[in-house]
């Protein structure tokens, strides 16, 4: 996921995640995040977590020279269907 301030950007957020099917339940089978930043601006507190089919990310993006900080929540979900979104 790709965050912006004032439309400019600052950095991109990715949530990695594997799962397992049995063809009536999913569940995770591994998660993990990686992150890219632009000059002036940190990610700290990341925390993966999950439940049934879904993995979420949360962190937060914040400006090294006082613009602000934003929250980073990120889920990918296996439905029961195997669908992933």
């Amino acid at each position: 996921m790709e965050y912006k301030n004032n439309g400019e950007k600052i950095g991109t957020v990715t949530l990695t995640a594997t799962f397992g099917y049995d063809g009536s339940d999913a569940w995770v089978v591994s998660a993990s995040g990686s992150h890219t930043l632009e000059s002036g601006w940190s990610y700290s507190g990341e925390r993966i977590s999950d439940s049934g089919g879904t993995a979420t990310l949360t962190a937060t993006i914040k400006s090294t020279k006082g613009l602000g900080q934003f929250p980073v929540d990120i889920s990918l979900t296996c439905s029961k269907n195997g669908d992933i979104s």
